[in-house]
């Protein structure tokens, strides 16, 4: 059996990443019910709101589901999110690593989160956080290149897939530019056992963004994502438009430390202003370089059973290619 499934108790080898204000109970639930994992996107979220989600999500599905955190100093923050899993138990807790992984934080939330019947996955942003994570009890490792959308890292999943695959023990995860089969069997040949995908189910018929946003992800085509956010340490992939105009003005034009403290309140609600009130121009929509190949807007297990037969298909070529 797939290593990813066996250990996550999932049919299907497919993780939907989580994304703020989209990766929510409707979305959730449907990849669940499908066979993979949703996991929602509450990482930077009230407590009451995190709790909400998951008892909504346990509403529409009794199959397993994650909930994401991030890996910061602030033990209070995370001290609370181990009470919302000791009193709603999702399946997983899915640990997000921004910057710098720290062994000892990690293992001590991470024995806490497994003591509550969790699986724990991590997704590093560097080779050496996958080893600590892995080192600190991580059940599964999601590594993301910067083709994704969103939070990325400076390294594409081409390389460091199978930078991880060489070193990494437990289950692997491939993420970043994967939108159809073909990218599932290129991470396959990589090195993964499985794949996430969040640019694809942001335009999936159970997403509850505004319509504009689901539009502009099925109209863009290449060369129309940057990366932006760089002087803060947290770069993002984003359709461009205004505000990633804007934001790159701003960190052409003054030093890192100034750039990044006039970036972050030009910033702030700019996903809100997405995702809730359809503004194309003045709102992040954080997508991946896979955008173009993001036809139509579909139901998520249409998405993930697509990708699934494809990738089965391309895998049967393989043994036939010949290299003459």
């Amino acid at each position: 059996m797939n290593r990813v499934c066996e250990t996550l108790g999932i049919e299907k080898p497919v993780i939907c990443g989580p994304m703020a204000w989209t990766s929510t109970a409707p979305l959730v639930a449907a990849v669940s019910n499908a066979g993979g994992l949703g996991v929602l996107g509450v990482g930077f979220a009230p407590i009451e709101f995190v709790e909400e989600q998951i008892r909504e999500t346990q509403k529409l599905t009794d199959k397993p589901f994650g909930i994401n955190v991030y890996m910061s100093p602030d033990t209070a923050l995370l001290d609370k999110i181990t009470q919302v899993v000791e009193d709603t138990h999702p399946a997983v807790v899915y640990a997000d690593v921004l910057a710098g992984m720290d062994y000892d934080l990690a293992k001590t939330y991470f024995d806490k989160w497994h003591e509550r019947g969790c699986k724990v996955v991590t997704k590093p942003s560097f080779m050496d956080d996958a080893i600590i994570s892995e080192k600190a009890g991580a059940d599964v490792i999601v590594m993301k290149g910067w083709e994704g959308g969103g939070h990325v890292t400076f390294e594409t999943t081409m390389t460091l897939v199978p930078q991880a695959a060489d070193v990494i023990k437990v289950p692997l995860v491939a993420s970043g530019g994967i939108a159809d089969g073909r990218g599932m069997a290129a991470a396959i040949a990589l090195g993964a056992e499985g794949i996430e995908m969040g640019s694809v189910f942001l335009a999936a018929e159970e997403t509850l963004v505004h319509p504009n946003v689901k539009q502009a992800v099925v109209a863009c085509g290449d060369m129309q994502t940057v990366i932006t956010g760089n002087a803060t340490d947290e770069p993002c992939r984003q359709i461009k438009n205004a505000l990633s105009d804007e934001l790159l003005r701003i960190e052409a034009e003054n030093v890192k430390a100034d750039a990044a403290e006039i970036l972050r309140p030009v910033a702030e609600s700019s996903l809100k202003k997405a995702m809730a009130e359809g503004d194309m121009e003045n709102g992040a929509v954080m997508v991946g370089q896979i955008a173009p190949l993001i036809k139509s807007i579909r139901p998520a297990a249409e998405i993930i059973d697509s990708v699934l037969t494809e990738c089965a298909e391309v895998l049967k070529k393989m043994p036939g290619y010949e290299f003459r």
